[in-house]
């Protein structure tokens, strides 16, 4: 028996659990609201401290540094939050049990949870195992975590995919509406201001995000947001060409959103690819969808980075991280497999 512990750090609340074997299978999970530093990383350390497990996945908000040969490797970087500038976050978990280890984004975690289970369901249908896939999380901010070639993208620092520039919305264009925070990429004109939960509030005239669960489908911010998601989705597939998109966090609560999402998608990249997955309608439903585990995608997402953390050959270098992200996938989906049976 194999014990996975986790801690999924977000900017409203931190989430730590624990999991047997598989990373869907929780035994126990608590959450912490997201305050000081000091405080909130203090009680996902007391709560590791009370509770053995073999390997440790981390994964929160950023921008975050994963490079390990910096000395900010596990540290909230040049986040916004106020007071999280250049937190480490890593350090102090790791330090609580001597187990393997995995550190990404909150949104790159759950990327490598879905295609592990993409490259389960083709390993149970006898097809060709996936290679890639983009996971998208619309709520307070819009994050993209990507997989390619079997391992999360990280380069530079790691994807900022909210950040993308998207078209004006023609209602936006004439109200000259300028999102959440104008100061944004592109001088405000992106995914993460024109769509995020407080733009669409702000846009629907509500006095906070909670309102947003009480508006009809059939209010017009849907379409805005409908909008703006599908040209930040069309621009996912031209750069990074993955092959599937999942969409989750609050606002894709909302499931009217997802056809309107792939409306959008389709009607901006105006036929110039012209593969099934794009344009046919039962393609275009299996290549954007919701995420496996809806709101449990990013605790998911952790934990699948414990069983990575686990597998993962020591020493490895990212010069053979293609082949070893792959082969890890098969390895963990077939042990998901035989611990069914």
């Amino acid at each position: 028996m194999t014990i996975l512990a986790c801690v999924e750090g977000g900017g409203t609340t931190f989430v730590v659990a624990l999991a047997r074997d598989d990373p869907t299978n929780v035994i126990e999970r608590e959450e912490f609201p997201t305050t000081t530093p000091q405080e909130t990383i203090g009680k996902c350390r007391a709560w590791l401290a009370e509770r053995e497990y073999d390997a440790l996945g981390v994964a929160t908000f950023g921008p975050v540094d994963l490079h390990r040969e910096s000395k900010y490797f596990g540290f909230i970087t040049t986040t916004p939050k106020p007071g999280w500038q250049y937190t480490d976050v890593l350090g102090p978990l790791s330090a609580v049990r001597n187990v393997p280890c995995m550190f990404d984004t909150d949104v790159n975690a759950p990327a490598v949870a879905e295609h592990a289970h993409l490259v389960e369901e083709a390993l149970q249908a006898g097809a060709p195992p996936p290679t890639s896939c983009c996971y998208i999380t619309v709520g307070t901010g819009i994050g993209v975590g990507l997989v390619i070639n079997g391992i999360a993208v990280h380069g530079l620092l790691h994807p900022e995919g909210g950040h993308l520039c998207v078209p004006h919305h023609p209602s936006d264009a004439a109200s000259k509406f300028n999102g959440n925070n104008p100061a944004d990429c592109f001088e405000g004109v992106c995914a993460e201001n024109m769509a995020c939960s407080g733009s669409l509030a702000k846009r629907a005239g509500l006095a906070s995000t909670a309102g947003l669960a009480t508006l009809p489908d059939d209010h017009p911010v849907w379409d805005v947001a409908a909008h703006y998601l599908g040209a930040l989705c069309a621009n996912v597939v031209l750069l990074a060409s993955p092959e599937r998109i999942i969409l989750s966090g609050g606002v894709m609560q909302r499931q009217s959103l997802f056809p309107r999402v792939r409306r959008e998608m389709q009607r901006l990249l105006n036929g110039y690819l012209k593969l099934d997955a794009l344009t046919t309608p039962k393609g275009i439903e299996r290549y954007l969808g919701p995420s496996t585990w809806g709101n449990r995608a990013g605790m998911v997402g952790a934990l699948t980075l414990a069983q990575r953390a686990l597998a993962k050959p020591q020493g490895a270098s990212r010069r053979n991280g293609v082949a070893i992200g792959v082969a890890v996938a098969c390895a963990a989906a077939l042990l998901a497999l035989q611990l069914r049976r």
